[in-house]
């Protein structure tokens, strides 16, 4: 008697002959000459067919189909017997004379009827492209009630959210770089409380419980990146994007099971495909194609395959996660780049008959960014994501109004859902804490859910208790680029302070000599120091919990730095000594600070930090006094840098493209470049020199370039690599001018998890939010 999980069989397609039924598997409608109409099975049902099949003609055990069906649970054996009494039922079999399935006293069960894979097409009683279908049941639900309580290790999560970068090859780099601040900061969660050097009061804020890890099975295991799921309204399929060597995506389709998925989409060559979306009625998927001009169209396909069909362009060349109006006529989405001719970038609605974008109408301030958005279960309310750095969520009516503020998180969201019944919501961010979280809508309250592994994401099914989400295992590491002297010369590459963890957010001292950067290299997530010349002085800074968003800040005289750290499960900003490592807490007025620079001027110091509805400014801070007067402020800073040799600031924003320079009083700004960075997913990714601002470019065929902010029209970047992606983290450019320090991948591998959410248990609350 052979265990199925050992032994994974090989879906050769979505259509199944057995004996003399057929079986849709995306639909899970069975088809045979005793049934006039098709009859639909369950979702586990499904599943324990799939296991016969994949062990045809052999017995398998009740304990092997109750592990492979029903993982990390405990359920009844009823829930089995159930499944199989379904599928015997849709058969027409007789458990006394059996054609189909053989019932083997105290041994299990055995499909003896024929087993042939079919050829993909529109299914029976199905039609293809854009038929409807009857409202997608709650079956899986019902069936999920019958099983015992899982065990304690299953807690529920949810949410969807999946943020590609444009361009084809561009798509593993934007799927890698959205995770590479979340490695770093669940090896610092991870860690605990640490003892800070100066007391500080504390902000009201519950601290993390110990609760149960969530409890779930990986259904890809193949090597490279699997990411963006999105689940069937019954939770039977899952669509994911797959991305090859270089990069480019296409959609798969397979169960909701460890078997090998198909592909669902061809795109053309250098065409890349993402952020596969179901349809309430579970016939079509929406995804978007990027061209080799990084530009995207919306795309739409039948679930059974076939043609796909193009809607329209994406509004402004560029996308974000959306989500189908509830009855399925169009796409509600948003977009990160803000259009130079509007003031906001608000939601949006496609109407899919027409292919016509229309903007919602709804209260949006000048400058807000509104993204990610989602119908509830019942379609009466739409949620979104508000700002990019800071981000919360934020709800209105489905057509349209004032929108309320829900969490108050002030973190990056990567990715939300709502449960089935609309109580609550899933999402996953990086601010304070990292992780998944479970917001509550009638009291506003956030618990975490916690997990053994970095879980982004997630989405869940519209109809079942389910969630699908990328587990990723992505990881960096510290290289040194030599520039070029010469037109002729070469490129020199070197890593730095290797080590089997991930390291990341390099900044070379003023002198050349040292290097900061942030490693997980001591099982804990941490600030480290070493020598470039010698590779093994590298050490930590032991009494810090930094928060990895942004390069630590050097000092003019190499003897201290700028660090945002976590204090009492607050943001708060840090002097290090360097020699001593002593560490002291900066006073400043605002609260959680999300970056900082040094001045001209020992007695000031710049610092970002909100300003309210998650968007960011820098102010000017006179330290010399107690408190901090505020001497001057820039709105909607997403990062400054202060440059010693030109004595001005540089800074970028997420509200629209290119760098600002000001003086050191903040006044007299200017535009630098207008078009670089070119979108928000790019606003770290520069440095400044002594002769000025530059920029980490990529290009289909060099992803990692270097040029200079302002450079002419038509110039090409110095191409550093040509075949390694770099993390969409600071470079850090040596004052010489020699060298420049980038955070580059390692590893960039990442599968589809899949985990039952069929348990709700209570959790202990971690923050308040304002009540709706």
């Amino acid at each position: 008697m052979l265990n199925p999980r050992a032994y994974p069989f090989h879906q050769e397609s979505d259509r199944l002959k057995v004996g003399d039924c057929i079986v849709d598997i995306p639909s899970r409608e069975m088809v045979g000459p005793a049934h006039a109409e098709p009859s639909r099975i369950t979702v586990k049902a499904l599943h324990v067919l799939l296991a016969l099949v994949g062990q045809h003609g052999k017995v398998v055990s009740r304990e092997a189909l109750l592990e492979w069906v029903w993982p990390d649970t405990l359920p009844t054996d009823d829930v089995l017997t159930q499944a199989i009494g379904q599928l015997r039922k849709a058969f027409a079999d007789d458990r006394e004379s059996p054609r189909y399935l053989e019932t083997i006293s105290k041994g299990g069960y055995r499909l003896i009827a024929p087993v042939e894979w079919l050829p993909d097409e529109a299914s029976p009683g199905l039609a293809a492209g854009t038929a409807t279908a009857p409202p997608a049941t709650l079956e899986a639900d019902a069936e999920a009630s019958a099983s015992a309580a899982p065990a304690a290790a299953a807690v529920p999560v949810a949410g969807s959210g999946r943020a590609p970068a444009a361009g084809a090859r561009r798509m593993a780099w934007g799927a890698a770089l959205a995770i590479a601040s979340l490695v770093a900061a669940f090896a610092f969660w991870r860690m605990g409380a640490v003892t800070t050097a100066a007391p500080v009061a504390p902000v009201p804020t519950a601290a993390l419980a110990p609760a149960n890890r969530l409890a779930f099975v990986t259904i890809t295991s193949k090597p490279g990146r699997e990411a963006n799921p999105n689940l069937s309204p019954d939770g039977a399929m899952v669509a994911y994007e797959q991305m090859d060597a270089k990069g480019y995506g296409v959609i798969m389709l397979q169960a909701t099971l460890h078997v090998p998925g198909r592909p669902l989409t061809q795109p053309p060559v250098g065409y890349s495909d993402s952020m596969p979306v179901w349809s309430h009625d579970g016939r079509r998927l929406a995804f978007v194609r990027y061209n080799p001009d990084s530009r995207c169209e919306v795309m739409v396909i039948a679930a059974s395959g076939g043609d796909e069909r193009k809607i329209a362009d994406c509004f402004s060349g560029s996308a974000s996660t959306y989500d189908w109006t509830p009855d399925d006529s169009g796409l509600l989405m948003g977009v990160t780049t803000k259009p130079a001719s509007e003031k906001s970038s608000p939601l949006r609605l496609l109407d899919l008959a027409s292919g016509q974008w229309r903007t919602l109408d709804y209260a949006i301030a000048e400058g807000d960014i509104d993204i990610d958005p989602r119908y509830s279960p019942d379609g009466r309310w739409i949620v979104f994501r508000r700002s990019i750095s800071l981000s919360d969520l934020w709800k209105m009516p489905a057509a349209g109004g004032k929108p309320q503020r829900l969490t108050n998180v002030k973190g990056d969201i990567r990715g939300w859902d709502f449960m089935p019944d609309g109580r609550a919501i899933i999402f996953s961010y990086i601010g304070n804490e990292v992780g998944l979280f479970r917001y509550d809508m009638a009291t506003g309250k956030v618990t975490p859910l916690p997990a053994d592994e970095i879980l982004v994401s997630p989405d869940i099914a519209r109809a079942s208790p389910s969630m699908v989400f990328t587990v990723d295992q992505s990881t960096s590491g510290i290289f040194r680029y030599t520039l070029p002297t010469s037109p002729a010369g070469k490129v020199g590459k070197q890593r730095v302070f290797p080590s089997s963890r991930s390291d990341m957010l390099p900044a070379v001292s003023p002198d050349g000599r040292l290097l900061a950067f942030m490693s997980d290299r001591g099982s804990r997530f941490e600030l480290w120091v070493g020598e470039l010349a010698r590779p093994d002085s590298a050490r930590p800074i032991e009494t810090l919990m930094p928060v990895p968003r942004h390069i630590p800040v050097w000092s003019e005289d190499g003897t201290r730095l700028l660090v945002v750290g976590n204090q009492t499960g607050q943001q708060a900003l840090y002097e290090i000594e360097v020699e001593s490592g002593r560490m002291h807490l900066l006073p400043v007025p605002a609260t959680s600070p999300i970056y900082a620079a040094y001045t001209d001027r020992p007695d000031r110091i710049i610092v970002g930090s909100d300003s309210g509805n998650g968007r960011l400014r820098a102010v000017l801070y006179d330290r010399s006094q107690t408190p901090w007067h505020e001497l001057a402020s820039l709105p909607d800073v997403a990062l400054l840098r202060f440059n010693a040799a030109t004595r001005k600031v540089y800074f970028s924003r997420v509200i629209k493209p290119g760098t600002w320079q000001a003086d050191t009083s903040l006044q007299s700004v200017q535009v630098l470049d207008a078009d670089r960075p070119h979108s928000p997913k790019e606003y770290k990714r520069w440095d400044v020199g002594t002769d000025g601002a530059y920029f980490m470019e990529w290009t289909e065929d060099c992803p990692v370039g270097w040029i200079r902010m302002g450079a002419p029209a038509g110039q090409s970047p110095l191409c550093l690599d040509s075949g390694t992606e770099a993390w969409a983290l600071g470079p850090s450019l040596e004052r010489s001018g020699r060298s420049v320090f980038i955070t580059m991948d390692l590893s960039n591998n990442a599968d589809i998890g899949w985990a039952d959410l069929s348990p709700d248990p209570a959790a202990v609350p971690i923050a308040q939010s304002p009540k709706q």
